[in-house]
């Protein structure tokens, strides 16, 4: 196990997952430090397409966080938006299969969003000057539990934390954000957008080339966990240049990568 910059990184290669989670929590409180009883809490994984892990999210890594946090609350929820030509109920149900009815998790998509614009530009905002956003996310009572993959990305150069966010962006904004020049800032400034309260990144396998849907596998076999998205994608980025592949990280500072120093500026956590 190590700890850096509070983040938690544990070897998950020994034991079930929901052990190995449970096990990286320990040094951050557990969950019950982040949710009480009745906390209406979202979870938000990677379901951008229904490609395998670590495209998508691991079914089973997702079940075990659900099923822990239903522990502490009966109010948990799925939240997410597909790409724009897939209907995300289905890839969701087509990956998970028969899980989510046996822990009675609701799905939340952009079918049921209501959109509230936010100015980011009164923010600090300089690429991304407003996004529309579900309201359910900036609501100050509810809890968003990240759960990223990890890998790289062919456009916004990795995605980790920061970059699952876009799953949030109103989809006409999301193609408008893919075919900018300025991809990786503006992923970091639509972090200003809202606030997350604890993050499970899932690194046991990696794509260490092309993304996101596919590229050279790693099993760096890792959990990471942190409450500061800035921090967690740090040591993301430190994990897939570990591995010395053909991709836009290599030959730099962590800190210098497009995305990170840009939510380094803004201070987000």
């Amino acid at each position: 196990m190590q700890e850096n910059n509070k983040i938690t990184i544990i070897d998950a290669s020994i034991g079930p997952i929901e052990d190995t989670i449970r096990t990286a929590l320990q040094l951050h409180g557990g969950f019950k430090k982040f949710i009480s009883e009745g906390d209406q809490v979202l979870l938000k994984p990677n379901f951008n397409t229904d490609d395998p892990f670590p495209a998508s999210t691991d079914p089973d890594f997702l079940f075990a966080v659900a099923k822990m946090v239903l522990n502490f609350t009966p109010n948990v929820s799925i939240i997410e938006s597909s790409m724009i030509r897939l209907k995300t109920e289905d890839v969701i149900n087509g990956i998970m299969g028969d899980r989510l009815k046996k822990l009675n998790v609701s799905l939340i998509t952009e079918q049921d969003f209501i959109y509230e614009n936010i100015d980011l530009k009164a923010q600090g905002a300089m690429y991304l000057k407003n996004v529309k956003l579900p309201k359910r996310i900036i609501d100050p009572d509810v809890k968003i539990i990240l759960l990223p993959c990890l890998k790289t990305h062919f456009v916004a150069h990795y995605t980790g934390a920061l970059k699952l966010a876009v799953g949030f962006m109103e989809k006409k904004q999301r193609i408008r954000l893919h075919i900018s020049r300025s991809v990786p800032e503006k992923v970091a400034e639509l972090n200003l957008g809202y606030k997350s309260h604890l993050i499970i990144m899932d690194a046991r396998k990696i794509f260490t080339t092309k993304g996101p849907t596919k590229g050279q596998t790693e099993s760096p076999q890792k959990i990471l966990v942190g409450t500061n998205r800035t921090d967690i994608d740090i040591e993301g980025v430190k994990l897939i240049q570990s591995y010395k592949a053909d991709n836009k990280l290599q030959n730099m500072k962590p800190r210098d990568v497009r995305t990170v120093k840009r939510a380094i500026e803004l201070k987000i956590i």
